[in-house]
């Protein structure tokens, strides 16, 4: 019981502290005056005894309050059952004189005690209505004194009363008017504050819900707000027709103006592109903003597919317009998807948007870079929830595992290493590239799953390798941007280096350049610095196709470059690719780390790559990425082999 009257005290602490430091005054000039009054009757005994009671009760529940001296180490719930204890106690003492000046003959006196407590109830029913459960401890045993004081009355026949006993009873009906408005001015005053406040409440909750509907950059829809709005449109186009166009723009130049300008530079681009946008639709649709540099306008009545694309290409030459920035021109380039309603096709907020997002990744991948329109017969269908499950599980059952492609050196034909590539085994004959699967990854947001089941199934195929007394050599992992660039996947993936320490000795970490255009290139190298530090490899994969690759050559520390299969492919036939691939390796040779060459397909390849100095290869001229079991029989193959010569 005591517990559950504590904790609906619990939120009216505050309050509490602040209403008994206030009328402590009062308070005592109150009991002052009883007590003097008491006195004057007869009774200076019982008027000391209760004066110095509740002088001590107050101090006492002050102190307790503000937990000073011998309360300081006390609990906030035990601080407030012994404030309820003292206000208690204090409300009897109160009016325990009024008791005996009920006992006395005199009219006036008697009923100077009666106004006495119903002055004392009055104040309480009034100052302490905001706090109930104070309320009632200390208006229950006001009560009870009133019963009693009611009994005591008849104990003496009440007698004239002297003038002086009549002008203190007008003093004290004086006194209790005087508290009894006091009191209701106060509560009024404060009831006018509580409205206030929850007035002002209101309106700030208004502003933060207004808040919340806009995008706080760029001060256009966010992607909730706009979601409503196009149900919304969508509905009214149930009700009185017409059509209704989704246009998904993403600032493809966006990235590298962050990374070269300063993020300064790249919000500007993201505001003057909201505010073009917004000037260009006006009243003839809603804007919004996905996130980072994805945009989404939704637009009505637009015409056929001529009209449709005519206003995707005046959208794309909108934003292509040059940005304006200390000085500088700065120039967007902008994929453009778009998906309509088509007579009742697409209705409903996801299908339209999940569309658009298609015809826009279509953009991107366009030589023409033009405006697509997403129609049906030309996408591939997205993946039915059946199929995102089953993705799911596999990489929950390792159905989702590596495959091991190996790593040649060159003059001597032997395995020095392998390079882990995910395959997904759906069944006994059924094996799936990344390249089928890496989509749907992507969009269910998966890739640290991903990556950290299949590190762990590489560390766990490494100490196998390594407990049946194989050396697997550099065994690659391809490392993606969200265990570089977040705690938690940092965290994550140096956790399974640190448990696994014979392993890390055997570890690379592929990495590509395009995770240095993200916002968090500086976290990316401190973590590849941290990954070092824990003795595992670093290896920059697909060099040369990426953005400002020399400048990220004097940021990063690595030990391996990887030649992309784009340039070994044209040795033979194609004098550039030959100078591109020598300079790649002067560099490699500059810079002290070793190299390793990708897709090599054929033994003329092989014959230039060690002629211009490579030794280290892999491709499909040596082996395909097999299974675990093919791998490790690749290693014992070997390992026979040299231990019989």
């Amino acid at each position: 019981m005591f517990n559950r009257i504590v904790a609906s005290a619990r939120p009216q602490y505050r309050t509490v502290a602040r209403l008994t430091q206030r009328d402590m005054p009062l308070q005592i000039a109150g009991i002052l005056l009883v007590c003097g009054l008491c006195w004057s009757v007869g009774h200076p005994r019982v008027a000391m005894a209760v004066f110095a009671a509740v002088i001590a009760g107050e101090v006492c529940l002050n102190q307790i309050l503000r937990r000073k001296t011998l309360f300081h180490a006390l609990d906030t719930d035990r601080v407030i059952l012994f404030a309820l204890i003292l206000c208690s106690i204090n409300t009897v003492l109160y009016l325990f004189p009024a008791l005996y000046l009920a006992q006395d003959p005199s009219l006036a006196v008697k009923i100077t005690a009666m106004m006495w407590i119903m002055g004392v109830q009055v104040y309480l029913a009034n100052t302490w209505s905001r706090v109930p459960t104070f309320l009632c401890v200390m208006l229950l045993p006001a009560m009870m004194m009133m019963v009693i004081a009611f009994f005591v009355l008849r104990q003496s026949a009440p007698l004239s009363s002297t003038t002086t006993q009549w002008g203190v009873a007008a003093g004290f009906l004086v006194l209790f008017l005087y508290s009894s408005i006091d009191t209701l001015r106060q509560h009024l005053t404060t009831e006018a504050d509580l409205f206030k406040a929850e007035r002002e409440s209101k309106q700030r909750l208004a502003q933060l819900e207004e808040s919340h509907r806009l995008d706080t950059l760029t001060g256009i829809l966010n992607r909730r707000a706009f979601d409503v709005a196009l149900d919304v449109m969508l509905e009214d186009r149930n009700l009185t027709g017409g059509e209704i166009t989704v246009f998904l723009v993403d600032l493809d130049s966006f990235k590298p103006i962050n990374d070269t300008y300063s993020h300064e530079a790249g919000d500007e681009v993201l505001i003057q592109t909201a505010e073009r946008l917004q000037a260009l639709i006006g009243q003839s649709g809603i804007v919004g903003r996905l996130g980072g540099d994805e945009f989404v306008c939704a637009v009505h009545d637009l015409g056929d597919t001529d009209g449709i694309m005519e206003y995707g290409v005046a959208i794309a030459r909108t934003i292509a317009r040059p940005i304006h920035w200390n000085a500088r021109s700065l120039k967007i380039v902008a994929s453009v998807g778009a998906a309509a309603t088509g007579g009742g096709h697409l209705p409903s907020v996801q299908a339209l948007c999940s569309a658009a997002d298609q015809a826009m990744f279509a953009a991107k991948s366009s030589p023409s870079g033009a405006p697509v329109l997403y129609q049906p017969h030309l996408f591939a269908p997205r993946m039915t929830a059946e199929n995102k499950q089953l993705l799911i599980e596999s990489i929950s059952d390792r159905s989702l595992k590596p495959y091991y492609q190996p790593k040649i050196h060159l003059p001597t034909g032997q395995i020095i290493g392998f390079e882990a590539l995910a395959r997904w085994e759906r069944g006994p004959n059924e094996i799936h590239l990344p390249s089928e699967f890496i989509d749907q990854i992507d969009e269910l947001g998966l890739q640290g799953d991903l990556m950290m089941s299949i590190a762990n199934q590489v560390v766990g195929d490494i100490n196998t390798m390594l407990n049946a007394g194989l050396d697997p050599g550099q065994v690659s992992l391809n490392v993606s941007e969200v265990a570089l660039a977040t705690y938690s996947g940092r965290q994550d993936l140096k956790n399974i280096v640190a448990d696994n320490p014979d392993a890390a000795k055997h570890l690379t970490f592929e990495i590509t350049e395009d995770v240095f255009i993200a916002r968090a290139a500086d976290t990316i190298q401190a973590s590849i610095a941290s990954f070092r530090e824990l003795g595992v490899r670093i290896s920059l994969d697909d060099f040369g196709t990426g953005f400002a690759s020399f400048h990220h050559l004097r940021q990063l520390d690595f030990d391996e470059l990887k030649i992309d299969t784009s340039f070994v492919a044209g040795l033979g036939h194609d004098p550039t690719a030959e100078v591109l691939v020598r300079g790649f390796l002067n560099i490699a040779s500059g810079l002290g780390v070793s190299v390793v060459a990708e897709g090599v397909e054929t033994q003329a390849q092989s014959r230039d790559l060690i002629n211009m100095g490579c030794i280290t290869a892999q491709g499909f001229l040596f082996s395909p990425a097999v299974a675990f079991a093919p791998a490790c029989q690749q290693l014992q193959d070997q390992k026979t082999t040299l231990g019989a010569l």
